[in-house]
């Protein structure tokens, strides 16, 4: 019988405390398991990504914005130096920040990272994933292909009155 690993058993821990409503402890467990999670684990490993994500989320659940998004940005910034932009891990890391970053009213970042889901997420998750819908809604229509253009739209001119003498 397998055991699971000390970064799930945290998990597991972290969400049990919050289902019965302390939120901080399960934080902190997180964030103490994120900070010095023990070997062979290192800060670009999936399970401490996993555990950072889910650090974020309950930040993100205890109303600390800032908190999330400086936990995201770490994590995507030890992801990306082993994973692809287009991982599953990346695009859920991505999501996430795009989401915090349009709360915290940071328009460019939120295009950024919807962006990076919209255009790698149909491969890896599925054209109708939630993260790939939400991402294309955010960003609007794609723009029409190169050469491919739509009159500008134009005013119906009033037909001329009659010239009366």
């Amino acid at each position: 019988m397998s055991h699971p690993s000390p970064l799930a058993a945290a998990q597991h821990r972290a969400l049990a405390l919050r289902a019965a409503g302390d939120l901080s402890a399960a934080r902190q467990l997180l964030a103490e398991v994120v900070e010095a999670a023990p070997p062979p684990y290192g800060d670009d490993h999936p399970e401490v990504l996993h555990t950072a994500h889910l650090l974020a989320r309950l930040h993100r659940e205890g109303d600390d914005p800032l908190a999330a998004r400086r936990v995201l940005e770490e994590a995507f910034a030890a992801g990306e130096r082993r994973w692809q932009h287009s991982d599953p891990l990346m695009l859920a890391l991505a999501f996430e920040l795009a989401e915090v970053a349009e709360e915290l009213g940071n328009r460019h970042e939120a295009r950024r990272n919807y962006t990076r889901v919209a255009t790698a997420g149909p491969a890896a998750l599925g054209e109708n994933h939630p993260a790939v819908r939400a991402a294309r809604d955010y960003l609007g229509p794609p723009p029409p292909p190169p050469g491919e253009h739509h009159p500008a739209p134009t005013l119906d001119a009033a037909p001329a009155a009659p010239v009366t003498e």
